[in-house]
Parts: C-alpha cells; structure tokens; sequence
C-alpha cells in the first residue's frame, strides 16, 4: 500500500506544480543540503532535515545532476535491454527522477519551490572538474552539453533565461550564487572520500563554491558509498524509530518505475544513525 501511495505521489506530480515563479528569491534557508544524484539527500540527510524543519527551520536542497547516466535504471524505466537504449530514454530517466525528488522532499517537509535541480551531466561531474580546456563536457548517453530540466527547470536557466554549459566554471558559479544568496546557516554535501566520483567531485565543486561565496557557516559532509574517512564523526545523529520510518517510506519513493535495479535501495540505506565529517574551507580559491 505504500508503495502504491508514493508510485502515485511521483505520476501526479506537474510541471506547474512544482515550477517555481521566475525571479523567486532564494532563501534565506537555514539549512542547504547540496546532493549529487536525486535520494543522496534522502540517504544522507533525512535525519538533519526532519529535525530541522520540525524546528520551523527552512531547508534548501540542491540536486546537481540531471541522473541520466545510469543505463542500468534507464533499461528498467523503459523496460528496453541496455543494448536498445537510445538518448530518449536516458531523458525520460531524468525525468522519473526529478519526480522521485519533487515527490520526496515534501514527505519530509521540504517545499517543492525549495528543491533546486542544476541539470548538470550525471557521470561527468570529476571529468568537469578536472577539464583542462574551456570545450564543454557531452554526455555520452543524452549527447547534452549544457544543463537541462524536463520536469522542472535547470536552476541556470530558470534564474539566466538560458541553460549553462557543461564547464567548471558553470557549475562553481551557480552553487557559489545559490549559496550567496541563499544565505544558508549550515550547508551540508558528501565527502570527497565518497567512492563513487560525482559524489567526491561534488564536494571540490562545494569548497571552491562555498568560499568564493565567502561562507562563514559549517560544511558538513556525509558518505554515501564506500568507507569513511578516518576521522571520528564530528556529528552523529541516531534517528528515532518514526524518523527512521519516515525514511524508509522516502526512500522507497526512489525505487518507483526502476524495478529491479532500486528494488533494495531502502533495505540498504535506510540507516538509523547518519555520521557527517565537518571540514575547514580554504582561506582563498585558486584560480
């Protein structure tokens, strides 16, 4: 019954519902919860967000990429082998999980025109960090070089009038202007000890944004895959058993439509204690 309920949360979900008014003002949010993929904010965050919100604090989440690089769960959504796959169907994806999100947060309070989704290239966040010429990055699956949102727009050309190209710069200024006028009071986003590299390319992309952008708050870090840092915890957070129901019950939103490849997400991630790593910002950036 509740799968049923949060399969019919993400098909109900419009464009018009979720799509924020042009030149909405960001913030200010209390907490900025900056995520890789749609669900990392769901797996690393639940706890941080739900206690936030019950405080009447605002929460901001970022989703960076548009999640249209994992054939695996493009091949399930489509119901076609990995091999027949064509463009169409990894924007199709894109699409489902926009959904997945803008069917989730508000299951923990967060407000639809608070959900910010960059439309940047899922895969290709360490290959856009680490470019050493200004020629933008092409999915290799969508053929895109410039952000994008199907469900909702891609925060560039929402607030720009026009999509950015896949380039550091792009990717750095957006979150250096999300942060600066979103005033977040604590910011949180994975550690770059993450093993999968969109989410430890995030984490670079998230210093270098946070100090341009002059954040003097917290930045805190959360591993999603693989082993954590060394380091003890600089803050754990044991979910109640109504928390940690609630985010079960989220995440299992994100299984919706990618049967098999998701069938075991909440199984795995849905952990009562979340640990998060607090880390220095540069005094500068590099240029």
């Amino acid at each position: 019954m509740r799968l049923l309920k949060t399969m019919l949360l993400v098909l109900l979900v419009s464009v018009a519902a979720v799509k924020p008014a042009a030149g909405e003002a960001l913030g200010p949010y209390d907490l900025l919860v900056i995520a890789p993929h749609s669900d990392d904010e769901a797996i690393g965050c639940t706890g941080v967000i739900l206690r936030a919100v019950a405080k009447g604090e605002r929460v901001g989440v970022v989703v960076v990429t548009a999640g249209d690089g994992f054939p695996k769960a493009a091949a399930a959504a489509s119901n076609k082998p990995v091999e027949a796959l064509m463009a169409r169907d990894f924007l199709d994806l894109a699409a489902l999980r926009q959904r997945h999100t803008l069917a989730a947060m508000p299951e923990l309070g967060v407000a639809a025109a608070d959900v910010l989704f960059l439309g940047y290239p899922d895969g290709g966040l360490t290959a856009i960090y680490g470019a050493t010429d200004d020629r933008p990055y092409r999915q290799p699956y969508t053929g895109k070089t410039e952000t994008y949102g199907i469900v909702a727009s891609d925060y560039h050309s929402r607030l720009h009038g026009g999509p950015a190209p896949y380039r550091k710069a792009s990717v750095v200024d957006d979150l250096t202007e999300i942060i600066r006028d979103g005033r977040p009071r604590a910011i949180y986003v994975t550690n770059e000890v993450d093993t999968h590299p969109d989410h430890a390319a995030l984490f670079w992309f998230v210093r270098d944004a946070a100090a341009a952008a002059r954040f003097h708050g917290p930045l805190t870090t959360f591993v999603v895959h693989g082993r954590e840092p060394i380091e003890e915890p600089s803050l754990r957070i044991v979910l109640t058993e109504a928390e940690l129901r609630r985010k079960r019950a989220t995440i299992e939103i994100y299984q919706a439509g990618v049967s098999p490849v998701h069938d075991r997400l909440a199984e795995e991630y849905a952990r009562q204690e979340e640990r998060f790593w607090r880390v220095r910002l540069p005094t500068r950036v590099e240029p």
